[in-house]
Protein backbone atom coordinates (compact mmCIF):
# COMPACT_ATOMS: atom_id res chain seq x y z
CA UNK A 1 0.00 0.00 0.00
CA UNK A 2 2.96 2.19 0.85
CA UNK A 3 4.55 1.84 -2.70
CA UNK A 4 1.65 2.44 -4.19
CA UNK A 5 1.19 5.91 -2.72
CA UNK A 6 4.73 6.68 -3.81
CA UNK A 7 4.15 5.34 -7.13
CA UNK A 8 1.10 7.41 -7.33
CA UNK A 9 2.90 10.72 -5.85
CA UNK A 10 5.67 9.76 -8.48
CA UNK A 11 2.88 9.74 -11.70
CA UNK A 12 1.45 13.05 -10.11
CA UNK A 13 4.69 14.59 -9.96
CA UNK A 14 6.01 13.47 -13.47
CA UNK A 15 2.06 14.66 -15.25
CA UNK A 16 2.60 17.94 -13.61
CA UNK A 17 6.06 18.24 -14.92
CA UNK A 18 5.16 17.48 -18.49
CA UNK A 19 2.37 19.87 -18.70
CA UNK A 20 2.76 22.47 -21.07
CA UNK A 21 3.56 25.95 -19.48
CA UNK A 22 1.08 28.56 -19.50
CA UNK A 23 1.45 30.75 -22.71
CA UNK A 24 0.11 34.78 -23.28
CA UNK A 25 -0.34 36.03 -26.04
CA UNK A 26 1.19 39.20 -26.79
CA UNK A 27 -0.60 39.96 -30.56
CA UNK A 28 -3.34 38.45 -30.61
CA UNK A 29 -4.47 40.49 -33.49
CA UNK A 30 -1.79 38.69 -35.32
CA UNK A 31 -2.73 35.40 -37.23
CA UNK A 32 -1.01 32.44 -35.17
CA UNK A 33 1.43 30.77 -37.26
CA UNK A 34 4.82 28.76 -36.03
CA UNK A 35 5.96 25.05 -36.15
CA UNK A 36 8.20 23.08 -34.30
CA UNK A 37 10.73 20.94 -36.10
CA UNK A 38 13.83 18.75 -35.20
CA UNK A 39 17.12 20.43 -36.21
CA UNK A 40 20.02 18.63 -37.84
CA UNK A 41 21.20 16.13 -35.61
CA UNK A 42 25.07 17.04 -36.34
CA UNK A 43 23.75 20.33 -35.09
CA UNK A 44 26.78 21.01 -32.22
CA UNK A 45 24.16 22.54 -30.20
CA UNK A 46 21.25 19.94 -30.26
CA UNK A 47 21.83 17.64 -26.98
CA UNK A 48 19.32 14.60 -27.63
CA UNK A 49 17.65 13.20 -30.72
CA UNK A 50 13.73 14.94 -29.67
CA UNK A 51 14.98 18.19 -28.85
CA UNK A 52 12.59 20.54 -30.58
CA UNK A 53 13.14 24.31 -32.27
CA UNK A 54 10.78 26.64 -33.27
CA UNK A 55 10.33 28.63 -36.63
CA UNK A 56 8.05 30.51 -38.53
CA UNK A 57 6.85 32.10 -35.50
CA UNK A 58 3.97 35.01 -36.75
CA UNK A 59 2.46 36.17 -33.05
CA UNK A 60 4.33 36.77 -30.60
CA UNK A 61 3.93 34.70 -27.07
CA UNK A 62 5.29 34.51 -23.80
CA UNK A 63 5.57 31.26 -21.97
CA UNK A 64 5.47 31.38 -17.99
CA UNK A 65 7.14 29.96 -15.60
CA UNK A 66 6.07 30.54 -12.22
CA UNK A 67 7.50 29.67 -9.11
CA UNK A 68 5.95 28.77 -5.51
CA UNK A 69 7.77 31.12 -3.59
CA UNK A 70 8.89 33.89 -5.95
CA UNK A 71 11.64 36.29 -4.78
CA UNK A 72 9.92 39.08 -6.76
CA UNK A 73 12.03 39.28 -9.64
CA UNK A 74 11.47 38.16 -13.25
CA UNK A 75 13.15 37.61 -16.57
CA UNK A 76 11.69 37.29 -19.65
CA UNK A 77 14.19 34.96 -22.02
CA UNK A 78 14.93 35.53 -25.51
CA UNK A 79 16.55 32.21 -27.58
CA UNK A 80 18.53 33.21 -30.11
CA UNK A 81 18.07 31.81 -33.92
CA UNK A 82 19.24 34.41 -36.40
CA UNK A 83 15.73 35.60 -36.67
CA UNK A 84 15.16 32.28 -38.76
CA UNK A 85 14.58 30.11 -35.52
CA UNK A 86 14.13 30.25 -31.81
CA UNK A 87 16.45 27.67 -30.22
CA UNK A 88 13.99 27.54 -27.57
CA UNK A 89 15.63 24.56 -25.57
CA UNK A 90 19.32 25.29 -24.45
CA UNK A 91 18.26 29.04 -24.97
CA UNK A 92 15.31 29.41 -23.59
CA UNK A 93 13.09 26.67 -21.31
CA UNK A 94 16.59 25.44 -19.41
CA UNK A 95 17.50 28.95 -18.63
CA UNK A 96 14.09 29.15 -17.93
CA UNK A 97 14.00 26.28 -15.37
CA UNK A 98 17.84 27.29 -13.94
CA UNK A 99 15.95 31.19 -12.64
CA UNK A 100 12.99 29.28 -11.37
CA UNK A 101 15.28 27.61 -8.84
CA UNK A 102 16.39 30.72 -7.96
CA UNK A 103 13.32 32.00 -6.79
CA UNK A 104 12.91 33.67 -10.31
CA UNK A 105 9.83 33.90 -12.06
CA UNK A 106 10.69 33.52 -15.92
CA UNK A 107 8.78 33.86 -19.37
CA UNK A 108 9.85 32.58 -22.32
CA UNK A 109 9.72 34.83 -25.17
CA UNK A 110 9.02 33.27 -28.85
CA UNK A 111 9.04 36.26 -30.57
CA UNK A 112 8.43 36.94 -34.35
CA UNK A 113 11.50 35.29 -36.70
CA UNK A 114 11.03 33.81 -40.34
CA UNK A 115 8.79 37.05 -41.71
CA UNK A 116 7.86 36.82 -45.20
CA UNK A 117 7.16 39.47 -47.73
CA UNK A 118 6.69 38.94 -51.45
CA UNK A 119 5.03 37.36 -53.68
CA UNK A 120 7.46 34.48 -53.62
CA UNK A 121 7.45 34.98 -49.95
CA UNK A 122 11.51 35.66 -49.28
CA UNK A 123 12.38 35.81 -45.32
CA UNK A 124 12.40 39.54 -44.50
CA UNK A 125 15.12 39.80 -42.26
CA UNK A 126 14.79 43.30 -41.30
CA UNK A 127 11.10 42.96 -40.50
CA UNK A 128 11.90 39.99 -38.50
CA UNK A 129 14.37 42.12 -36.07
CA UNK A 130 12.56 44.83 -36.36
CA UNK A 131 9.47 42.93 -35.30
CA UNK A 132 11.82 41.30 -32.52
CA UNK A 133 12.75 44.30 -30.41
CA UNK A 134 8.86 45.18 -30.43
CA UNK A 135 8.22 41.72 -29.13
CA UNK A 136 10.92 42.12 -26.56
CA UNK A 137 9.52 45.75 -25.28
CA UNK A 138 5.73 44.42 -25.27
CA UNK A 139 6.70 41.84 -23.30
CA UNK A 140 8.40 43.71 -20.61
CA UNK A 141 5.40 45.92 -20.44
CA UNK A 142 3.01 43.08 -20.61
CA UNK A 143 4.92 41.22 -17.43
CA UNK A 144 4.82 44.85 -15.43
CA UNK A 145 1.07 45.20 -16.25
CA UNK A 146 0.55 41.94 -14.29
CA UNK A 147 2.81 41.42 -12.11
CA UNK A 148 0.47 41.01 -9.10
CA UNK A 149 -0.22 37.92 -10.63
CA UNK A 150 2.94 36.17 -9.94
CA UNK A 151 3.71 38.30 -7.21
CA UNK A 152 6.75 40.19 -8.84
CA UNK A 153 8.14 43.55 -7.78
CA UNK A 154 7.04 45.76 -11.10
CA UNK A 155 10.66 47.27 -10.46
CA UNK A 156 12.09 43.82 -10.65
CA UNK A 157 11.94 42.66 -14.23
CA UNK A 158 14.62 42.05 -16.60
CA UNK A 159 15.32 41.01 -19.69
CA UNK A 160 18.15 38.58 -21.24
CA UNK A 161 18.83 36.81 -24.82
CA UNK A 162 20.95 34.85 -26.80
CA UNK A 163 22.61 36.00 -29.95
CA UNK A 164 19.62 37.28 -32.08
CA UNK A 165 17.84 37.12 -28.68
CA UNK A 166 20.99 39.13 -27.60
CA UNK A 167 19.69 41.90 -30.34
CA UNK A 168 16.02 42.06 -29.10
CA UNK A 169 17.80 42.49 -25.66
CA UNK A 170 20.03 45.33 -26.18
CA UNK A 171 16.42 46.52 -28.71
CA UNK A 172 14.79 46.74 -25.57
CA UNK A 173 17.86 48.27 -23.16
CA UNK A 174 17.69 51.27 -25.62
CA UNK A 175 14.29 51.52 -27.25
CA UNK A 176 12.19 51.45 -24.61
CA UNK A 177 9.28 53.90 -22.78
CA UNK A 178 8.60 53.89 -19.18
CA UNK A 179 6.26 51.24 -19.19
CA UNK A 180 8.50 49.14 -21.15
CA UNK A 181 11.90 50.24 -19.59
CA UNK A 182 13.78 46.59 -18.19
CA UNK A 183 15.35 47.19 -15.01
CA UNK A 184 18.39 45.14 -16.52
CA UNK A 185 19.61 43.68 -18.95
CA UNK A 186 22.02 40.10 -19.68
CA UNK A 187 22.60 40.07 -23.41
CA UNK A 188 24.88 37.11 -24.18
CA UNK A 189 27.00 36.56 -27.04
CA UNK A 190 25.09 38.88 -28.86
CA UNK A 191 23.76 40.83 -32.27
CA UNK A 192 23.51 44.67 -31.42
CA UNK A 193 21.23 46.59 -33.79
CA UNK A 194 22.30 50.42 -33.99
CA UNK A 195 21.71 52.12 -30.38
CA UNK A 196 22.08 55.42 -28.64
CA UNK A 197 22.22 54.90 -24.56
CA UNK A 198 19.87 56.94 -22.69
CA UNK A 199 20.33 58.49 -19.95
CA UNK A 200 18.65 56.18 -17.61
CA UNK A 201 19.53 53.03 -19.44
CA UNK A 202 19.00 49.28 -16.84
CA UNK A 203 22.28 48.07 -15.69
CA UNK A 204 23.76 45.24 -17.92
CA UNK A 205 25.58 41.72 -17.70
CA UNK A 206 27.59 40.60 -20.76
CA UNK A 207 29.07 37.34 -21.82
CA UNK A 208 30.65 36.33 -24.59
CA UNK A 209 33.63 33.82 -25.73
CA UNK A 210 36.37 35.08 -27.03
CA UNK A 211 37.03 32.54 -29.68
CA UNK A 212 33.16 33.84 -30.86
CA UNK A 213 32.76 35.91 -33.84
CA UNK A 214 34.30 39.19 -34.10
CA UNK A 215 30.82 40.80 -34.68
CA UNK A 216 29.93 39.16 -31.50
CA UNK A 217 33.08 40.30 -29.29
CA UNK A 218 32.62 43.38 -30.81
CA UNK A 219 29.35 44.10 -30.13
CA UNK A 220 29.91 42.73 -26.41
CA UNK A 221 32.98 45.34 -25.45
CA UNK A 222 31.46 48.54 -27.49
CA UNK A 223 28.11 47.72 -25.30
CA UNK A 224 30.29 47.76 -22.10
CA UNK A 225 32.30 50.99 -23.43
CA UNK A 226 29.25 53.02 -24.64
CA UNK A 227 27.69 51.74 -21.05
CA UNK A 228 30.94 53.79 -19.47
CA UNK A 229 30.77 56.36 -21.35
CA UNK A 230 26.72 57.03 -20.16
CA UNK A 231 27.86 56.38 -16.62
CA UNK A 232 25.89 53.63 -16.29
CA UNK A 233 26.96 50.34 -14.50
CA UNK A 234 28.17 47.08 -16.84
CA UNK A 235 29.50 44.17 -16.05
CA UNK A 236 31.54 42.46 -18.79
CA UNK A 237 32.85 38.74 -19.33
CA UNK A 238 34.73 37.39 -22.06
CA UNK A 239 35.90 33.58 -21.59
CA UNK A 240 38.78 32.34 -23.73
CA UNK A 241 36.79 29.51 -25.34
CA UNK A 242 33.32 28.45 -25.87
CA UNK A 243 32.17 29.22 -29.42
CA UNK A 244 28.56 30.92 -30.35
CA UNK A 245 25.66 29.16 -28.91
CA UNK A 246 26.77 27.89 -25.68
CA UNK A 247 23.86 28.60 -23.73
CA UNK A 248 22.97 26.23 -21.13
CA UNK A 249 24.65 23.80 -22.46
CA UNK A 250 27.87 22.28 -20.72
CA UNK A 251 30.60 22.25 -22.92
CA UNK A 252 33.93 21.67 -20.82
CA UNK A 253 35.35 24.88 -21.69
CA UNK A 254 35.75 28.65 -19.85
CA UNK A 255 32.21 29.42 -21.07
CA UNK A 256 30.87 27.36 -18.39
CA UNK A 257 31.66 29.90 -15.72
CA UNK A 258 28.99 32.11 -17.39
CA UNK A 259 26.05 31.45 -15.11
CA UNK A 260 27.66 31.24 -12.13
CA UNK A 261 28.98 35.01 -12.85
CA UNK A 262 25.43 35.91 -13.86
CA UNK A 263 23.87 34.64 -10.45
CA UNK A 264 26.86 36.38 -8.63
CA UNK A 265 25.91 39.44 -10.65
CA UNK A 266 22.00 39.39 -9.67
CA UNK A 267 22.94 39.04 -6.01
CA UNK A 268 25.01 41.96 -5.82
CA UNK A 269 22.56 43.60 -7.68
CA UNK A 270 19.79 42.94 -5.16
CA UNK A 271 18.07 40.64 -7.28
CA UNK A 272 18.30 37.05 -5.71
CA UNK A 273 18.88 36.90 -2.02
CA UNK A 274 22.76 36.11 -0.49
Amino acid sequence: MRLMRILMTFLAASALYAQAPAEIKLRPDLPAGEELYSPEANNVHVKHPDEKWVRKVKSPTLEVYPVKNPNGTAVIIAPGGGFTILAIEHEGRDVAKWMNQRGVTAFVLRYRVGLESGAIQPMDRAASMKAGIEDGLLAIKTVRERAAEWKIDPKKIGIMGFSAGGYVTIGAATQYEAASRPDFAMPIYAVAPAYKVPAGAPPVFIAVSFDDNERMTSAATALADNWKKAKLPAELHIFADGGHGFGMNRKGKACDAWTGMMESWMIRRGLLPQ
